[in-house]
Formats: C-alpha cells, structure tokens, sequence
C-alpha cells in the first residue's frame, strides 16, 4: 500500500496495528522521543497513519504527544498493564529467543510449570517442536491451546476465573491447586525486574507467581531487557529466590554483574533480525 504524504511517495508496511505501536514503543523508549516523520520513517508508514498510532498510543497512556512527535509518557503507573496485543509485539524478537532458549533448557520427563506471559507462550511454542514426554502445569489458555494436541504432555490447567483483558486465570481455585505442587522447573515471566524487584502490577498476579516460584525446585525468569526499566506495583519474591535469568542479549552489563553477585545465573540470548 502506499500513500502520497506532502509530495513523497511511502510504501507502508503489512504490519498489523498493534505490531506497528509496539514497534513505535520500543523506538520511543529506546531515544526517549520521537518525531512523527522520523516514526513514520523508521517504521515505513505514512504520515497520517503514524500520527494515528500515536494519538491511539498517547490516550492509552503509553507516551505524551508533543508537537510533531512523542515522548515515553511521564504518568507511567506502577499498576499500568499494555493491552495484550501490544505487549505481544513488544520486542518479540527477543521473546522469541529467550523462549526457544528456556525450552532447551526443559529436560525429558520432567514436571513443569509454565507461567502466563507473552515470553512464556514462546517457550511453550518452542516445547511443542521437541518430542519431549512432559507434565506441564499452566494458568495461560493460549498455553494450554498450543500444548493440547502434544501426545506426551499430561496437560494440568487449575481452575480459577479468567483475568479481564487476558488469557491468564486466577482466583483462589488456581492458587489451592498450585500450592499441592512439587514441580521440577519453573517458567516464569514478570512486568518489571527494574532495582532487581521481580514485580508485578496487581497484587493477584503477583500472589500466583509467588505460588508458582514456591511450587518449583528451579525457577527460570524470561524477560527481556526492556524489564528493567519500568517499575511494578508489588514485589513478589527476592531475586535470590530466582536461581536463572533468560534475557536477550541488550541487557546493560551493569545489571548482569548485580545478577550474578547476587548467585543468579544469566543467559544471554542473541536476538537476530525480527520474525
């Protein structure tokens, strides 16, 4: 598709919209701001098409418009949540490798936990490539979806209500069921990990995650290194709860050394070229 924006020609994109605001989000946080032109630029979408973007991004609160660009929002929230689809896209290249890297990891016959998380699902895509015999425990439907038909998984979902806006159950059903656990691995992902806080943003969230982390001889959190930035709402365990890190491959080196004095292992993943 192309459209003519005062007097040159720009060939948009086929990315769908949610795709082409997370893309706008992680050029925002990565400068701090951002012109319009240069957004549509960088993306190769019109102008009027970019400035949609960002009118839709700035009343959701994800950034503050500013004339002829945007800026990372100064009313970031610690209870503040993307809307799925955008927090899908997000830096999903990454996500991808950090799962496929979590999913190596997973050993034949083992009991495992996988988390609700964009990253997890990856991990969960990625398992379902292996001929591994499983039992898989998991509070994400779209988890459960991608599992379902692997004849070696013994699929365990807990009940529990379905958190508005998610795929992610919870209630008190889900936590009674995790707690009679002893699982071998655990797939974890978080919002924030920024001051090395594993946070969440609703104290419901974080209260399955604590469970799940207690349920778990091991305990590997995949996150990728735009997590430490943004704070959460509520902790929910030390950072020497965690025995591994997963994180791509951007990660400042300051925040690896805090890591891994604290006895945190730490896998980088290279990220390649965007899927």
């Amino acid at each position: 598709m192309e459209a003519i924006e005062g007097g040159s020609l720009t060939q948009e994109t086929n990315l769908i919209p949610a795709a082409r605001r997370a893309k706008a989000l992680e050029l925002i946080r990565r400068d701090g701001a951002i012109s319009i032109q240069r957004l549509a630029d960088e993306i190769g979408m019109s102008i009027s098409t970019a400035r949609r973007d960002v009118d839709y991004l700035s009343a959701a609160g994800y950034l503050e418009r500013t004339h002829g660009g945007a800026l990372l929002s100064v009313r970031s929230r610690t209870t503040f949540e993307p809307a799925t689809d955008i927090a899908d896209q997000v830096a999903r290249p990454a996500k991808i490798a950090i799962g496929r890297c979590a999913a190596g990891i997973v050993e034949d016959g083992q009991s495992v936990i996988l988390d609700s998380s964009s990253t997890v699902l990856e991990a969960a895509h990625a398992l379902t490539e292996r001929d591994l015999s499983l039992t898989v425990v998991t509070n994400d439907l779209r988890i459960a979806i991608a599992l379902r038909e692997r004849p070696k998984v013994q699929l365990i979902v807990p009940g529990g209500q379905v958190r508005p806006g998610s795929f992610t159950l919870v209630g008190s059903a889900a936590q009674s069921v995790i707690r009679s656990l002893h699982a071998d691995i655990a797939l974890i992902g978080v919002h924030s990990l920024a001051q090395l806080r594993p946070s969440e943003t609703s104290l419901e969230v974080a209260s399955l995650k604590q469970a799940w982390i207690g349920a778990a001889n091991r305990v590997l959190l995949l996150l990728d290194s735009s997590k430490f930035e943004q704070s959460a709402f509520c902790e929910i365990c030390p950072i020497q709860r965690i025995h591994d890190v997963i994180c791509d491959d951007g990660l400042d080196p300051g925040h690896r050394r805090a890591l891994e004095q604290l006895g945190v292992r730490v896998t980088l993943v290279p990220v390649g070229c965007p899927a």
